[in-house]
């Protein structure tokens, strides 16, 4: 994405701060990710794998049922929802990448099968535009592309909810009663 944003700047330096309607095409990067198919899943993704983390905290919650006011189980639930807001944050991350990956793919692909007819040289991201000619805007079709493929996402989150060690076992620096901690199977999010 930060290579677009350069190039189009790259593109108006060279052209002296006023990019030239002939050959060049803008795509609405958020609406894609908002209005495509792959994007709808991405956020389906996304709202699964909230509710899984949402589950997890509320058992742990249900782990201090009556200890609510005790300072473990403040810390415990604290924790719990710190490590929640990171999972999602994390989750949230990569399914953008995903996204923005399968997103490049496509428009390589439709710049390479449209930029002879349509005497194409570029396609940058319209929020590298303060303003742009209607005419440039090449979103829909860029949508219509990536409607046809939907890219896999990562393996959703489990959520694991450690008990209150007993007195003769020893708890780890970290992992005091109740800790909850989102897990997540390895390996990098791919697509296709």
């Amino acid at each position: 994405m930060k290579r677009a944003h350069c190039a189009a700047l790259l593109l108006l330096t060279l052209c002296g701060g006023a990019a030239r309607a002939e050959g060049l095409a803008v795509v609405d990067v958020e609406r894609v990710f908002r209005e495509s198919a792959p994007g709808k899943a991405g956020e389906a993704h996304l709202m699964q794998a909230r509710d899984i983390l949402q589950k997890g905290f509320e058992e742990l919650r249900d782990l201090f049922k009556g200890k609510e006011n005790t300072a473990e189980a403040e810390a415990a639930l604290r924790e719990g929802r710190a490590a929640l807001e990171r999972q999602l944050a994390a989750d949230r991350l990569a399914v953008r990448q995903v996204l923005a990956a399968h997103l490049e793919n496509v428009v390589r692909v439709w710049f390479a099968a449209n930029a002879k007819g349509a005497a194409l040289r570029a396609i940058a991201p319209a929020s590298a535009f303060f303003v742009y000619s209607p005419a440039l805007d090449v979103t829909d079709a860029v949508i219509r592309e990536m409607d046809k493929e939907t890219p896999s996402f990562h393996a959703l989150p489990s959520v694991t909810i450690k008990a209150k060690p007993e007195a003769h076992e020893k708890a780890s620096p970290g992992k005091g009663a109740g800790s909850a901690a989102p897990t997540r199977p390895q390996g990098r999010p791919r697509t296709p």
